[in-house]
């Protein structure tokens, strides 16, 4: 495999396919990851998918506590007027709900400090190789594979070829206009300057651990974002390309610019990066070409509001690369690698429009800090934002976009039940086919306590039965083992494989004593069925055909819907 792009995404890419044994080679074209702290937002769906790797509390370390991470303040400046706050984590009642979702919370991690952590896990897999300040020149494709001219550091270029390849390569990157994939969307919402700085401003935020802090004065319209709580910040402002130049905006300039939104003329502070910036919301019409998969911003550069971008970018790839791994491997048809796109699309739309929304409403408000510059400012707006923020929760506390998304594909099995309504401020937990698997904690015999979530990881298929579902447990087992698939298989509840401690999971995965639910590598419910079936092994083999092709699997096919 080879993947291009050594940011998030990328590095996501690597660790997936790494840990399912795949050969991969990673090229980026800059010397390092990145300096700049750019993108914070990890979502709790994103932290479950670290924990199965390894890396949760590695990133959560290398964040911003929770403590410090208590809720967003809108303001005149940093030291002037409070005008509404939104509390996310200084809520406990909102913590407490949260806390029944998932095992893993939302946290806060710059890019600066969330990329190593990643290199690190991409450097622990024997079958990953990573070349940064290597440079893709051109990218080929055949019936047989990928092959690409890539430029060494040294100025040496050599030849690659790879079975597959995702472009990784970000929003600016060139790979997606050489495969030919048009995209559609809003396009440019707003040109921004992004500063990080350090300055100690711990006088005016220890009794306000706020994670970001909305700025509106006269002198700056823009947000703050702290990244360690005191020392490190990002200010992110906006600017008009036809009033300004992105060099006019010096080190020295946005040093100005950031004292204005702190509030103090003498803050001693030192300017680390500028980061000129497009405000965008695009999607790519497909994201395959032949043996090319687009991923990440390559396929749908996003606005920040929200924090999705990262989030979605390694959504991609976590649905991807189990089923590259399968195709490689020789286990699946390369028909399978087609329910990426089916898959994702629809997700990825989402949340571009989610975004897309969330920006125009705190714009219609007054509030668009993101997509306005001081020059818009007016002091008779401060009576109107107020009354406003309330309505901005969904904007920064979002668990229905976090959990409640639904794949719909031949890999998910109808059983007939209803999608409740997507409530981006409001989660349901739903084992309906194609839905995340609900988080229930569970204990194996004389064992401690875990999350389903930490069943469903790299290529392991995941049958759970309910207390008398042994039937579909054994046949499962054989059904796997013929198709060549990697599968664990359980029965829950008392004197099962599985203690279920408080009696939660058939409720939530809404089956009965006799029923059973299969879950894919990636976490989705791929089929279920409320209660037992006279030939089990058959109902199976149908199901698992989707995966691997129908002549690999033993039984009869039944007519089930897909």
């Amino acid at each position: 495999m080879l993947v291009v792009g050594g940011g998030p995404c990328g590095l996501a890419a690597a660790i997936a396919l790494g840990r399912c044994g795949v050969k991969t080679l990673l090229v980026e074209k800059h010397p390092s990851t990145s300096f700049h702290p750019r993108g914070h937002v990890v979502s709790a769906r994103t932290m479950e998918i670290l924990r199965t790797w390894g890396l949760e509390e590695a990133v959560r370390s290398r964040g911003i506590p929770h403590d410090r991470n208590q809720g967003i303040a809108f303001v005149r400046s940093l030291v002037g007027e409070l005008i509404g706050e939104i509390r996310t984590f200084a809520d406990p009642l909102r913590n407490r709900l949260a806390e029944t979702h998932g095992p893993s919370a939302k946290t806060s991690c710059p890019q600066d400090a969330f990329e190593p952590e990643l290199l690190r896990g991409a450097q622990g897999l024997p079958s990953v190789t990573l070349r940064f300040g290597t440079r893709v020149d051109a990218l080929g494709q055949d019936a047989h594979g990928v092959h690409a001219t890539v430029e060494l550091p040294d100025g040496e270029r050599r030849q690659v070829q790879a079975r597959y390849a995702i472009a990784a390569d970000g929003a600016r990157g060139a790979l997606r206009e050489q495969l030919g994939i048009a995209m559609s969307g809003a396009g440019v919402l707003g040109d921004q300057i992004g500063v990080y700085f350090e300055a100690d401003l711990w006088r005016w935020v220890a009794q306000r651990p706020n994670l970001l802090w909305w700025i509106y004065n006269p002198q700056t319209v823009g947000v703050l974002i702290a990244l360690d709580g005191r020392r490190r910040w990002t200010y992110n402002f906006g600017y008009d390309p036809a009033k300004s130049r992105p060099e006019d905006f010096t080190r020295e300039r946005c040093a100005q610019v950031v004292k204005a939104a702190v509030g103090a003329s003498d803050l001693d502070l030192t300017v680390r990066d500028v980061r000129v910036w497009r405000m965008q919301a695009r999607v790519a019409e497909s994201l395959r070409a032949g043996r090319v998969f687009l991923a990440g911003d390559a396929a749908h550069p996003l606005p920040p509001t929200g924090g999705q971008g990262m989030n979605t970018a390694i959504g991609d790839v976590h649905n991807l690369c189990w089923k590259l791994a399968l195709v490689v491997n020789g286990v699946a048809p390369d028909a399978l690698l087609d329910t990426y796109g089916e898959e994702r699309l629809p997700v990825i739309r989402f949340n571009v429009e989610q975004s897309v929304r969330n920006a125009r409403n705190m714009e219609a408000s007054g509030l668009g800090g993101i997509l306005k510059t001081q020059e818009d400012f007016r002091e008779d707006d401060i009576a109107r934002m107020r009354e406003a923020i309330p309505a901005q929760r969904e904007h920064f506390d979002y668990p229905g976009q976090t959990y409640g998304y639904s794949y719909r594909s031949a890999l998910v099995f109808d059983d007939g039940s209803m999608a409740a309504p997507t409530e981006v401020h409001s989660y349901r937990p739903s084992a309906m086919p194609g839905a995340r698997a609900p988080h229930c904690w569970l204990r194996r015999p004389q064992g401690s306590d875990f999350s389903t979530i930490d069943l469903f990881k790299d290529l392991n298929f995941t049958l759970l039965a309910g207390r008398l579902g042994q039937r579909w447990r054994s046949a499962f087992r054989q059904v796997a083992f013929d198709a060549g698939l990697a599968a664990q298989a359980f029965v829950v509840g008392a004197e099962g494989d599985l203690l279920d401690n408080l009696g939660a999971f058939q409720d939530l995965y809404g089956i009965g004593a006799d029923g059973a639910v299969l879950v894919r590598p990636d976490g989705h419910v791929m089929w279920r069925s409320c209660g037992a079936h006279e030939f089990p092994h058959d109902v199976l083999s149908n199901v698992l055909a989707a995966v691997v092709g129908q002549s690999q699997c033993l039984g009869t096919p039944l007519p089930l819907a897909s």
